[in-house]
């Protein structure tokens, strides 16, 4: 495991999504298998996914997706433009973020991969270590 933080602009390069779209604030730590990130940006106000004010748990897939995307840019040491083709067992533990004050932590790990994608579980847990979101989450990726 590669402990070595990484922050927004040591990945922002690996993943097609910039300015407030990019919703992973720092890189904690990641191998051949697995990412850990995490995160802050669910409680800016400027939040592109906010609607009415509110963050709903939703939301919480494109954070995984994002820890995905950027695993797989370091592994592959380029930005892999794709799309999420599934999202399968998904537990949403809360209905919105709105209460929680603390970091994300999000955790992914990768249990296939294929030459065009791979298929990711995931979780997201607060600074708490309450589980937010478990699932699983395939991505395909396409010609850049």
């Amino acid at each position: 495991m590669n402990d070595k933080v990484l922050n927004q602009t040591q990945f922002a390069h690996l993943i097609p999504h910039a300015g407030s779209m990019m919703l992973i604030d720092q890189v904690d730590s990641w191998s051949d298998k697995q990412i850990n990130c995490s995160t802050q940006s669910h409680l800016a106000s400027d939040n592109p996914l906010r609607l009415n004010n509110s963050l709903s748990a939703m939301h919480l897939i494109e954070y995984g997706a994002q820890s995905m995307a950027i695993h797989g840019g370091l592994l592959s040491g380029q930005s892999s433009p794709g799309f999420l083709a599934a999202v399968r067992g998904a537990h949403f533990h809360i209905d919105n973020l709105d209460t929680i004050t603390s970091s994300l932590h999000i955790e992914a790990c990768a249990e296939l991969k294929i030459e065009n994608g791979a298929v990711y579980a995931f979780r997201i847990i607060d600074s708490h270590n309450v589980l937010l979101l478990d699932a699983r989450a395939t991505v395909i990726h396409t010609q850049a």
